[in-house]
């Protein structure tokens, strides 16, 4: 009897198939902003990357709008196996969810990944012939004209539109937003004379060297070492610096094993040369923040933002709850 028993075992055992291996199919990366834009530069070198460590495609999928609130949407809702992923900044999944309703609880509808890289020198930004040559008579224009001045974003709730209405806030200005789906279509739109003013990523450098657009202003700590020239908004007296963060996160519940593999396949691909080249040629600024620490980071970025909005009036609670 005994010895049926294990051959019966063995039987099962050897017409058993055997779990495969996290990634059996290809995987895919949805891009909050359009095509074009320096989120989608950055994700397609690093997806392109990780395809080759993982052994399966990486497949970086466009799905704007909302300042990245739809491509977060579809990401919070899919199964949480690791397939389905999202690459984003950090203020668009805090910032835009305390300026707007969003479908999903920013601190809890996902799974942090990795960040792996940063928007350190965006900036404000006009056309080359422009009357306003400074950030002083750019303000003291707006502030003497209510509501004619109109600025674009790549989207409502991103990092750009908020340093604008923090400056609007603390200046008491009273101007117009246009979104845009990307980056590019926001300079097309200024160099078409559509707008007047464009708060910009950090791709804005090669247009102020060619000299079709001036930049007034840029949001980092430090100042741009392409433009040292220029102040930053804190040198200027304004509230806004950045700390965008750009990362990738997935359905909460994923399993450990699986956001261990990702959060090691992305963090082999950031040593690559062409990631690197990528990211330096977009002009963001080297990162690294685990999983674990970014989710962290993402709560203490949630406390401090609806901390100052309601300081200056943006907010009187949050639009959407965190959990």
């Amino acid at each position: 009897m005994k010895t049926l028993i294990l051959v019966a075992l063995a039987i099962t055992l050897c017409f058993t198939p055997a779990w495969a291996e996290f990634p059996e199919r290809p995987i895919t990366i949805l891009v909050g902003f359009g095509p074009g834009g320096t989120i989608d530069l950055i994700t397609r070198a690093l997806a392109t990357k990780a395809s080759g460590i993982l052994n399966q495609q990486v497949i970086v999928e466009n799905r704007g709008g909302g300042g990245g609130s739809v491509a977060l949407g579809v990401v919070a809702a899919a199964k949480p196996d690791g397939y389905t992923l999202c690459t984003m900044q950090n203020a668009s999944i805090v910032d835009t969810a305390l300026l707007q309703k969003v479908p999903y609880r920013p601190l809890a509808s996902f799974t942090p990944i990795l960040a792996f890289a940063a928007s350190d020198h965006s900036a404000l930004l006009v056309a080359k012939d422009a009357p306003w040559r400074t950030m002083k008579e750019f303000v003291d224009f707006a502030k003497q004209n209510p509501g004619k001045i109109k600025y674009g974003t790549s989207g409502v709730g991103t990092g750009m539109h908020v340093a604008m209405e923090m400056l609007a806030k603390q200046e008491k200005i009273n101007w117009v937003h246009i979104p845009y789906k990307t980056s590019v279509d926001v300079r097309t739109a200024a160099l078409g004379k559509h707008i007047d003013a464009v708060s910009s990523g950090t791709d804005w450098v090669p247009f102020v060297k060619s000299g079709d657009l001036r930049v007034l202003g840029t949001h980092g700590a430090k100042r741009c070492p392409q433009s040292p020239d220029v102040p930053t908004f804190k040198e200027m007296g304004y509230l806004y610096v950045s700390e965008i963060l750009h990362c990738a996160v997935g359905p909460a519940g994923m399993p450990a094993d699986v956001v261990a593999k990702l959060e090691a396949a992305f963090t082999k691909a950031m040593e690559s040369t062409e990631f690197n080249t990528v990211r330096d040629n977009v002009f963001l600024s080297p990162a690294y923040m685990s999983g674990k620490d970014y989710a962290q980071s993402l709560k203490e970025r949630w406390a401090k933002m609806e901390e100052i909005y309601k300081e200056i009036g943006l907010i009187k609670e949050p639009a959407t709850q965190p959990y």
